[in-house]
């Protein structure tokens, strides 16, 4: 076994985290960690690549006894990890990135930036990425920003590879392009763990799994001899299902409606309705266009232009104010940085964006805290949110908790349209089902629901209606029922544009 990890235990105050966790990653091979939101896969990773140290237990690597004192001694060892919130600097690009608390290479006693940039390149030219090294990565989606953090791990040799999440923000197409670059890493004798919700890359791409369901090791096995409903009991530790969509409720009046509207001054034109009670799901690959246009409707696009009309009354293209005035409500794809505030409370966070409604007066621009935990709470509890106290800081919390409360602290007043980027992205299952059961329930109330998923499977199961971009243009727009798999994945190219659905079949 390359990487091997028996009885390990870790506290953090009064919540067991980890007890008792083993599992055994072998070279060459990929191993699946699996597990609900707060099952300890996070801190799992994190006691392996020396962020955490371990209460008790043993560890292993390469056939030697494992503990590193921080990260740097852990990548001194051969581990390499890629974590689920990325870790890069913004003004820095892809390749300077790469170098971060790394020897980069010198010449005359200077940074040898030629060599540094040969060197980075060739690493994303030998696994075939698509990613411009010279941009700085806070100008890049986040699939390219994860696609840097993979080659940053890449650019050493390593015996451990750690991807946690590697593609919740990735299209079919470009997590296709990651499972290659995996296999070819074990091929070359590299152990591989990966963590992931998407239980059908889970089958693609991994050979062995570990099952963790409140901190403790409680499956293990083959890939090959396990079934997707027995590794979901094991997580949840009970029977559970998760079925493809099917509306239900008859749409209503429109709510939101595009006419030649252009995300950006380098964006073709789009026109586009939602109704009420409608859910549209938004798909395409990295520059498709997709988060910029719901960037845009919100109010916070590059110079977008066009009529945008949100229950009949057409609002300037700019100016998120005037959205939610009028009853709209965002959920960002980047809860880290553009979603939460990770070093305020878990308080905090819940009632942001409705300050108005817990009011110490009506006419009086001050909080009563007292009603502010009283709706927090219930929105929480609602919700289903796992957490301490409501003064502990929203970090603390799973990535899966945090994104149920970025979506639930928008509840208290009427939402007539809801814009979701990446709505379960880093979610396990179970959360998952939730998120798409509140999605529904707001449907069925009359809200419109418009969602941005790089998830194919995700899209299947949640919208009622299905849209495709290709470089900023609406490739493919029809219901849920009446396309495939195939005919979504074939849209994704621009030279799809204004093919119907039985077109793209018959391709």
């Amino acid at each position: 076994m390359m990487l091997e990890v028996a009885d390990l235990s870790k506290r953090f105050g009064g919540v067991q985290a980890l007890d008792g966790v083993s599992m055994h990653s072998a070279a060459g091979r990929v191993h699946a960690l699996l597990g609900e939101n707060g099952a300890g896969k996070s801190t799992l990773l994190k006691c392996i690549s020396g962020v955490h140290r371990p209460d008790k237990g043993q560890m292993q690597l390469a056939g030697v006894a494992y503990r590193p004192a921080g990260p740097r001694e852990a990548e001194a060892t051969g581990l390499r990890s890629v974590h689920q919130e990325l870790n890069l600097v913004p003004a820095f690009t892809a390749c300077e990135n790469a170098f971060v608390g790394k020897r980069y290479p010198k010449r005359f006693g200077r940074v040898d930036w030629k060599t540094m940039r040969a060197r980075f390149a060739a690493v994303r030219d030998d696994y075939g990425l698509d990613l411009d090294i010279n941009v700085p990565v806070g100008r890049l989606s986040i699939a390219q920003c994860q696609i840097a953090e993979i080659l940053r791990a890449l650019t050493d040799d390593a015996k451990v590879l750690v991807l946690d999440e590697p593609t919740a923000s990735l299209s079919e197409d470009e997590a296709t392009s990651l499972y290659a670059i995996l296999r070819s890493l074990a091929a070359r004798g590299c152990a591989i763990v990966v963590v992931s919700h998407r239980l059908d890359e889970v089958f693609e791409v991994a050979d062995d799994y570990t099952v963790l369901r409140n901190g403790r090791s409680v499956g293990s096995g083959l890939i090959a001899d396990a079934t997707r409903d027995g590794i979901v009991a094991l997580m949840a530790g009970e029977e559970f299902r998760h079925e493809r969509h099917v509306a239900t409720q008859t749409v209503g009046a429109s709510v939101l409606e595009l006419s030649g509207f252009k995300a950006g001054p380098r964006r073709p034109p789009v026109d586009l309705t939602v109704r009420a009670s409608e859910i549209v799901g938004v798909y395409g690959v990295v520059g498709s266009g997709r988060s910029s246009l719901l960037k845009a409707i919100w109010g916070a696009g590059v110079r977008p232009s066009g009529t945008l009309s949100l229950a009949g009354r057409t609002l300037p293209p700019r100016g998120i104010s005037h959205r939610i005035r009028a009853g709209a409500a965002y959920v960002s794809e980047d809860r880290r940085n553009t979603g939460l505030i990770m070093h305020h409370s878990v308080l905090d966070n819940a009632v942001l964006p409705r300050l108005g409604l817990y009011r110490a007066a009506k006419r009086l621009p001050m909080v009563s805290w007292r009603k502010a935990k009283s709706g927090a709470s219930t929105i929480l509890s609602d919700l289903n949110v796992k957490y301490g106290r409501s003064a502990d800081r929203i970090s603390t919390l799973s990535g899966g908790n945090q994104q149920k409360i970025m979506i639930g602290r928008w509840f208290g007043a009427p939402i007539r349209l809801f814009l979701l980027d990446e709505p379960t992205r880093g979610v396990d299952v179970r959360s998952k089902a939730e998120i798409h059961k509140l999605c529904n329930r707001l449907a069925s109330e009359g809200t419109a629901i418009v969602f941005v998923t790089s998830d194919l499977e995700e899209l299947l199961m949640l919208a009622s209606r299905i849209v495709v971009m290709a470089d900023g243009a609406i490739t493919l727009e029809a219901p849920n029922a009446a396309v495939s798999r195939q005919s979504i994945i074939d849209a994704t190219v621009q030279d799809n544009v204004n093919r119907s659905p039985q077109e793209h079949d018959n391709r």
